[in-house]
């Protein structure tokens, strides 16, 4: 859908961070209540994608948050690079982020 081209006022790498923390949360709050409350083995069959689903996405958060520190490592060094860039580019955060 290009989404990202239609909505350029939204930082995508923050969303996408904020919609991984997310789904962590709820999956692992599931998770826990499936496990705990119900004793039958639908439930711990649930219980445990539910973990496996957080571990997931507690991975794609940290690969999230190590590209953000990339980006912000490389906007603290000053280079010759930084002449050539657009006006857009300098005061977007997220200007070439997807």
């Amino acid at each position: 859908m290009q989404l990202n081209d239609k909505w350029q006022g939204l930082c995508w790498p923050m969303m996408d961070f904020l919609c991984c923390v997310t789904a962590a949360l709820i999956y692992f709050a599931i998770s826990i209540t499936a496990v705990a409350k119900y004793s039958d083995g639908a439930s711990k069959a649930a219980g445990m994608f539910g973990f496996f689903a957080t571990t997931v996405f507690t991975i794609d958060f940290y690969l999230i948050v190590n590209d953000v520190a990339k980006f912000l490592k490389q906007g603290d060094s000053t280079d010759e690079t930084t002449a050539h860039k657009t006006e857009e580019e300098i005061l977007d955060p997220c200007f070439g982020h997807l």
